[in-house]
């Protein structure tokens, strides 16, 4: 099967397997730069922060225009961490509190650090029973990118 079959030099066996084996001193140099290199990793994973968590709305505010929603309202950051690339997510219901659709839209301003935001938000499409007043409207933050990860 093996053309090349390597032997050893000094008894003339032949060898069936070839291995590699870390000594204790070649894995203490080893083992910190894995842990170093996998940290952001594991940072990004187990430790990250989620921005309904960390983001509230605090009020909000809504204008029927045409077909369209427009919400414009503040958003409180209460945690020490930056966010991006907030996207709120407007959940609609009828008068009798079934639920009859959803939209969302994202805001295009920074939320810094136990910081207020005010915000502007524009939902399309809007179900008939919202533009006709006998909707109701929820607000809630759906995602965001933490700006302090990275």
């Amino acid at each position: 099967m093996f053309q090349n079959k390597l032997t050893c030099p000094h008894c003339k066996e032949e060898v069936a397997t070839v291995g590699f084996r870390y000594s204790p001193k070649q894995w203490l140099f080893v083992l910190p730069i894995l842990v170093i290199g996998l940290y952001p990793l594991f940072s990004l994973t187990f430790f990250k922060s989620y921005a309904q968590d960390d983001l509230q709305i605090s009020s909000f505010e809504t204008k029927i225009e045409g077909d369209h929603l427009d919400v414009i309202g503040v958003i409180s950051n209460v945690s020490e961490n930056a966010w991006t690339s907030v996207s709120v997510e407007g959940e609609f219901y009828d008068a009798d509190g079934n639920f009859i659709g959803e939209r969302k839209d994202f805001i295009g301003s920074d939320i810094f650090a136990n910081q207020q935001e005010n915000f502007e938000v524009q939902f399309r499409n809007v179900p008939e029973a919202v533009l006709s007043g006998e909707g109701k409207t929820v607000l809630k933050i759906v995602s965001g990118v933490c700006s302090d990860l990275f």
